[in-house]
């Protein structure tokens, strides 16, 4: 199988002898001989394994490669208050397989960061905003309470398991903040497959696969970020947790629990606005965009006092390289300046700058009243802002 093969091949004597010595079969390498040698009796020696052993390491070797990209390895040293034990491991596959060894409880804690941490801005996520410093209820009533209402809100399965722990999380400017996750796991509705019994029969087998979501929540922001594979559980989970765990109740008038979506702007499609708003022109002027297969960033951004549309620059700069129609970035950022007619028709008309940041930042909360009122308007009608009611 080309995974265990390209592992062995790349592992370091020592690491291969942490995993495999501990596997039955493996006990006649010697794994005091050079890396090649004892890479070369391990393939040797697995290759001869039944096929329930293969798979078996197969899986695990897969789970610790899958820790090794940058979103893998950024998991595994925030499950640890201090690193510097996993740091003298010198390369990513070998520090994977030590946590996955002697620390198979930080491992999956790590898998489940990753989990959310590679759907940050994509397709399986939302990001909702309350208010900040509402502390984060714990204790058994309330964590039995959200779970009950988890269990009762897809019609899957009974079991429900809910875990929850601190970490640090990178916000859109790099900086770690403070969150707490909250991981679901649900059971889901049956479903069967066929498998070979022996050589010639083949029979049915009944199985129930568990759905994954996860919640993380920083009280100093208010953001609660949710990663579910559909967008009316994100809300739903939203709206329980929020309920069940911030003790707050999910209205318009109390703690409205908001979200923002710039993917709208990711389209060419105009901004409209109605005359009666006293508005001139309303300009997309700045995007930053995240690349979905890593953690580098484009900005574009109109040249000041320009006509351009934002669109139609990027698409005059990149051509068919344009980031902003390639399906492979995520809006994090945007600026739309609103331009209203000059006061008595003389003079320049007052610019209303919005900048919304992924997930729960805009800059309107700090404006006047009117002000707050008529880029709230225009953020909904264009898709940008909903409130999630009940």
């Amino acid at each position: 199988m080309p995974i265990v093969r390209n592992f062995v091949n790349h592992a370091s004597s020592q690491g291969l002898k942490s995993y495999f010595s501990a596997n039955d079969g493996f006990d006649q390498v010697d794994w005091s001989k050079e890396q090649p040698e004892v890479a070369s009796k391990v393939i040797e020696l697995f290759d001869h394994q039944p096929a329930d052993v293969q798979i078996k390491i197969t899986l695990d070797l897969e789970r610790i490669k899958h820790m090794t990209d940058e979103v893998g390895q950024a998991a595994l040293l925030s499950t640890f208050p201090d690193a510097s034990e996993l740091l003298k491991h010198e390369t990513a596959a070998e520090r994977s397989l030590w946590v996955f060894q002697s620390h198979r409880d930080k491992f999956r804690q790590a898998e489940d960061i990753r989990y959310a941490d590679q759907y940050r801005h994509g397709q399986k996520w939302t990001g909702y905003q309350v208010e900040a410093s509402l502390p984060l209820h714990n204790d058994q009533v309330s964590m039995d309470t959200f779970k009950s209402k988890i269990k009762d809100l897809f019609g899957l399965g009974e079991k429900v398991k809910i875990e929850l722990f601190d970490r640090v999380q990178p916000d859109d400017d790099g900086n770690d903040i403070n969150v707490v996750q909250v991981m679901i796991y649900q059971e889901g509705l049956p479903d069967s497959y066929l498998e070979f019994k022996g050589d010639e029969d083949i029979v049915s087998r009944i199985r129930r696969p568990v759905s994954e979501h996860a919640i993380t929540y920083s009280s100093d922001t208010g953001t609660i970020e949710v990663v579910a594979a559909k967008q009316e559980r994100r809300d739903t989970i939203a709206k329980a947790f929020t309920e069940d765990l911030l003790k707050q109740p999910v209205t318009a008038d109390k703690v409205p629990l908001r979200r923002f979506d710039l993917m709208p702007l990711m389209e060419n499609k105009p901004l409209d606005w109605d005359v009666e708003d006293g508005i001139e022109s309303v300009q997309l002027v700045l995007m930053k965009i995240k690349d979905l297969a890593g953690d580098g960033r484009v900005q574009i951004e109109v040249p000041a006092k320009s006509n351009t549309a934002l669109h139609e620059y990027a698409q005059e700069h990149f051509g068919e390289q344009n980031p902003l129609s390639s399906g492979g970035f995520a809006p994090v950022q945007a600026k739309i300046n609103i331009r209203f007619h000059p006061e008595n028709g003389h003079g320049r008309g007052k610019v209303l700058p919005v900048k919304i940041s992924m997930p729960n930042g805009c800059d309107l909360r700090s404006r006047t009243d009117k002000e707050r009122l008529i880029g709230e308007k225009y953020l909904k009608r264009w898709g940008l802002l909903e409130e999630v009611q009940e």
